[in-house]
Parts: C-alpha cells; structure tokens; sequence
C-alpha cells in the first residue's frame, strides 16, 4: 500500500516518474547556473515558479473543472514558503558564487533530512539499518566527488563556507516543504495542489525581487538577459518544474519518502556529469569511483525486503 492509503501505482508509472524527478533535477542545477548568469535569482526563480503554476493549473483546472477554496489558497501559499521562496532562493542565489555541481552535491545531504525530519516530526516509519548504510555509501561517494573538485573552497577564511552553509540549509527547508506539501488540505488533486503552490511560491519571490530592486535602486532591465540565460529559465519552467516537480510530488504521496529521497544521490552524478558535458567542468577520476557507490546507495534505500510486507 502506499503511504496515504492510496490504490498502488503501476510499475510503468512510478519508474517513470522516478527517472524524471532522477535525470530532469539533476539537469536543473546546470540550468539555474547559466539563469543566473544574467538574470537576478529571485526574478529567476519568480518567473519559473509563477509561469509552471499557472500553466499546470489552468491546464488542470480545464481538464477536470476542479474548484479552489479560500482554506486552500491560504495553505498553499504557506506551503509554498519553505520549498520555493527559502530553499530555491537560496539554491539561486547561491549559484552565484558556488559551481552547479557542488550545489548539486550538497543538496545530496537530503535523505538524511528525510529520514530525521519524517521520522521525528511527521509520522514517519523509522530508519532501518539498510537505510543507513545506504546514507553512509551515498556520503562516502559525495566525498570522493568533493575533494575531486578543485574549484571546492571550504575553507572558514573564504565567503564560499558561507554560501555551502546556505545550501545545507536550502536542504532541510526544501524537505520540510516537502512533507508540508503532501497535506491534502490544499487541494485534493495533487496536480492542482502543485500548481497552486508554484503561482505562490513564484509571486512572493518575485516580489522580493522588486522590494529588492527598489531598496537598492537596481532595476535591471530585461534586455540586459543572454540567450542562454532566457532559454535555461524556460527549460526550467517546462521540465524542472511542470515535469520533474508534478512527478515529485505525485511520489510523495504514493510512495515512502525515504525511498524518494534517493533523488538527491542521483542527482549529483547528473549535475556533475553535464558540467563536464555541457558546462566545461573538469571530469576527474574521483566521479568514477563515487558512480558505483552512490548507485550502491540507490539501491540500498530503495530495496524493501519481502518481509518488510
């Protein structure tokens, strides 16, 4: 059965959705490097968060005709606070500073929020022994990635400490959104509940965006965005959040969250092998050996013995 009592899944639809929320999110932290180059972090992440929103809930709302309460809006613009305006703002903002594939490495530290924070504050089972063997592997292959990296700078004399810390902290707002989003009191239909959470989430950054550039007196014209920035924010739109997101959530509520928080050991290897790919980085021999590991990890959190039935 799945965690809300819900009718199981098929196999077909829950291997794809996993392979969107591991392969599409893994692509998004390359995406959000180049958005940045040029387009400020809060009106990057407002404008993908308000454009996915309104598009999947019009769509939606077409489709099944479902209506919104009040009770609900106001859920889901709580909702939305954590995951979206604190977590991603900071992931944005942070990738000013800190290369995608190191931010893509420490939002890796994900499971271990998951497991604590499900566990302690939101009913969740409590952590078998695989599954802390499988956090330990995925750490073990994190820190062979890590120290791989030269452009790494973790030292307490450089500002980058700073931006790791925020990063780390992204991690547990943006699981403890996670969980906070599974409420149904926003809306019953998971998709319409998405929608509703990305049209808050996204204005509230973007006005952020204009408090800041008003206090500031920094009003970047659009203008001044390249090509690559614009067309990484529309990639984001269309896959990081109405594809990868809708999936992630639909996961949470028909799946374990520990199970779906194995994303965060397979999205670095895909952060870090597009950054070799697509983004010039260095492909060190240190990725070679954390591969196995971190699938190793996968398996070990996503495995569930017969008897666990």
């Amino acid at each position: 059965m799945s965690p809300v009592g819900m009718s199981k899944p098929s196999k077909a639809a829950l291997i794809f959705a996993y392979l969107m929320v591991y392969i599409i999110w893994g692509s998004t932290y390359l995406a959000i490097r180049f958005s940045v180059e040029t387009i400020p972090p809060f009106f990057s992440g407002g404008a993908r968060f308000l454009s996915a929103g309104t598009i999947l809930f019009a769509v939606r709302h077409i489709q099944s005709g479902h209506r919104t309460t009040l009770h609900g809006w106001r859920n889901a613009f709580f909702a939305s606070l954590l995951p979206f305006v604190i977590s991603y703002g900071l992931i944005t903002s942070a990738e000013t500073v800190v290369p995608s594939s190191i931010a893509g490495l420490l939002v890796a530290l994900e499971p271990l929020w998951f497991c604590v924070l499900g566990w302690l504050f939101f009913n969740g089972e409590k952590p078998a022994k695989r599954h802390y063997m499988g956090i330990a592997l995925g750490f073990l292959g994190i820190f062979f990635l890590v120290v791989g990296d030269p452009k790494a700078d973790l030292s307490f004399e450089s500002s980058y400490l700073i931006w790791v810390l925020m990063l780390i902290l992204s991690g547990i707002t943006w699981v403890t959104g996670a969980f906070i989003s599974r409420d149904p009191k926003i809306h019953e239909d998971s998709l319409m509940s998405s929608g509703m959470q990305m049209m808050c989430g996204g204005a509230v950054m973007m006005s952020i965006h204009f408090l800041i550039s008003a206090f500031t007196g920094n009003y970047q014209s659009m203008a001044s965005f390249s090509d690559r920035s614009v067309l990484a924010l529309i990639y984001l739109i269309i896959f990081g959040s109405l594809v990868a997101y809708s999936s992630f959530l639909w996961l949470m509520r028909v799946e374990p969250a520990n199970r779906v928080a194995t994303h965060a050991f397979v999205n670095p290897v895909v952060a870090v092998f597009l950054g070799w790919f697509l983004g010039g980085e260095e492909l060190s021999v240190n990725m070679l050996v954390a591969t196995p590991l971190i699938a190793a990890s996968v398996i070990l959190m996503i495995w569930t013995p017969r008897k666990d039935f």
